[in-house]
């Protein structure tokens, strides 16, 4: 029957939170202005991987340093300590197929009389036809569950937020994607309880090897219906261009290169079009190293 199921399918479900992802990649990733960011990551000898990040934005700095390493039988740990003096850690295994768990924590900030401020688990179930999700907030008493399917080239989803303090639902979303070898189709809904629901439409387009194309629309009543629209263009394996404007008349760029077989820079900018002479351009900088 299983077999039976997947040649009717046809294609490998995609979970809720990554229907629409090209687009929304291409529509936001490579595009932090305001602040620098240096990225370090180096594995030792038995392992360990360790990723020191820093972060500039104007007279501030922020920073991490994140240690992960997997044990036998497939666990995968990590701990991360923050220039806030919080540190987060993360737990992760697969205790049987296609059926991922995840727990997660973080210390209380300053002088907290509380160890930790937050802590969630997290049950990821993965087959070829659909996927489901749960998350329990264990400090927020919420539950948020999501789920996929698909037939042929259509994927489905849904997901709800549960509050379990209040006993009602708080969120929900649906969105639905038409797959095509070159281009997808997506439509979302995401809503408060209480609130009017956006509606959002994407449209993405791999012309070729080298050029991407997209557009995202959203609406929400009483406000006035958001567009970006960008594209991206390698021109050769190591460099990558990337442009995007939007209804509000900003224009964004970057540019990526691989400076070297272990380092890559990301340079952005943030041009405001319908105020050129004042100074409220932004512009950003990220270089990742991976010895």
């Amino acid at each position: 029957d299983t077999e039976r199921s997947t040649e009717i399918m046809g294609k490998t479900a995609t979970a809720f939170k990554d229907i629409g992802k090209a687009c929304s990649d291409l529509l936001s990733k490579d595009y932090t202005v305001g602040k620098s960011t240096v990225e370090v990551k180096s594995k030792t000898s038995n392992g360990v991987t360790f990723t020191p990040s820093g972060t500039k934005s104007g007279e501030k700095f922020s920073g991490n340093l994140a240690a992960e390493y997997s044990f036998a039988g497939g666990i995968l740990a990590e701990a991360k300590l923050l220039t806030t003096g919080v540190v987060e850690s993360k737990l992760e295994g697969s205790p049987m197929k296609d059926l991922k768990v995840t727990l997660e924590c973080a210390t209380a900030a300053g002088k907290s009389k509380t160890m930790l401020s937050s802590g969630k688990c997290t049950l990821d179930y993965k087959k070829e036809a659909y996927t489901a999700k749960t998350v329990y907030d264990v400090y927020g008493s919420a539950l948020s569950c999501a789920g996929s399917c698909v037939y042929d080239a259509l994927t489905l989803g849904c997901s709800a937020d549960y509050s379990i303090a209040k006993s009602a639902l708080t969120k929900y979303g649906t969105a639905c994607q038409f797959v095509q070898p070159d281009f997808s189709i997506i439509a979302k809904l995401a809503g408060a309880v209480g609130k009017s629901p956006t509606y959002t439409g994407m449209y993405y387009h791999k012309v070729s090897s080298d050029m991407q194309v997209g557009a995202e629309l959203t609406h929400a009543t009483g406000k006035d219906v958001g567009l970006a629209f960008g594209c991206m263009y390698k021109l050769d394996k190591d460099t990558t261009v990337k442009g995007k404007v939007d209804a509000d008349g900003m224009l964004y760029s970057s540019y990526k290169q691989k400076l070297s077989p272990i380092a890559t820079m990301t340079l952005a900018a943030q041009i405001d079009t319908v105020n050129l002479s004042e100074n409220k351009h932004k512009f950003g900088m990220v270089l990742n190293v991976t010895a």
